[in-house]
């Protein structure tokens, strides 16, 4: 997509007011809590218990989900975006041509969800990434501050097999948080073999076009959908410490699909700065 293709998008979302026409939050199973029913975690989130020993957490995978997947199209398709993007360019972003490089496989795109500043813990890490041809999601959600630990342990097993990270803000957020979090609970954690930063490279590509380089304003346009009855960031960690005393896990449902649409997002707009880039 160049600019006059974005530009054009941008005044039609702008006449339509952002309508019917662009793909909800709902269209990629947003979650609806009923209250006649069981309200905890394991009767509304399908997921495991993972780990080994007093070392476990909730674990919800996703692998090939057709109600999300055509989202982000295929994994073949986001292959075929990166390796049409190897010839370099003077003003590409170094971790942007180290991504494409590295191919999609290599990728591991990371969210986290934390109970807020630096030295309070992590308790949500959102993770994606191909596996056998399909895209696949995997949330680690510790249901006490005590799993903590062990939803880090798995997360940096991920990582040493997926060494190209990929974030958003994560360069001056989400890793220092993970890799701070990781040494206090003394869960050995390499750094990434490279690391996109899309925030970092969608201002570059966009600031001159869209309001702002917000996640969820990229998500409007250009991804061109809109999230509906998403939890406010700002509530996240007091959701969560309610959660963990009484075990309610209504809003444990909307946190994690605030995080899995988070990611979701993110590759799209990867593929999408990558065609800018590149011109594919």
């Amino acid at each position: 997509m160049d600019r006059n293709d974005l530009r054009a998008r941008l005044e039609k979302l702008n006449r339509g007011g952002l309508g019917a026409s662009i793909t909800t939050g709902d269209r990629l199973g947003a979650p609806r809590a009923d209250k006649a029913r069981p309200r905890d975690l394991e009767s509304l989130v399908a997921g495991r218990v993972a780990g080994a020993g007093d070392q476990t957490f909730y674990l919800i995978e996703r692998r090939g989900n057709p109600d999300w997947q055509t989202a982000v199209e295929s994994s073949a398709w986001l292959d075929k975006v990166l390796s049409a993007s190897l010839v370099p360019r003077v003003d590409a972003l170094e971790d942007l041509q180290a991504a494409a490089e590295a191919g999609a496989r290599d990728l591991l795109f990371m969210d986290l969800e934390t109970c807020g500043f630096a030295g309070t813990p992590v308790f949500l890490i959102g993770a994606m990434y191909i596996d056998d041809g399909n895209f696949v999601v995997e949330q680690m959600l510790a249901r006490s501050y005590a799993e903590e630990a062990a939803i880090l342990q798995h997360f940096a097993s991920l990582l040493a097999s997926r060494p190209h990270l990929v974030t958003f803000n994560g360069k001056s957020f989400d890793w220092p948080f993970v890799a701070d979090r990781a040494a206090v609970s003394r869960v050995p954690l390499h750094p990434p073999a490279g690391h996109v930063d899309l925030l970092h490279v969608c201002r570059r590509r966009f600031k001159t076009i869209l309001p702002d380089c917000k996640l969820q304003t990229l998500e409007r346009f250009v991804c061109g959908r809109r999230r509906v009855d998403d939890i406010p960031g700002s509530e996240i960690p007091t959701a969560y410490h309610e959660f963990v005393q009484t075990r309610i896990a209504d809003r444990m449902c909307a946190i994690l699909h605030h995080n899995f649409l988070d990611l979701i997002t993110m590759v799209e707009v990867l593929a999408d700065v990558v065609r800018t880039t590149y011109r594919t």
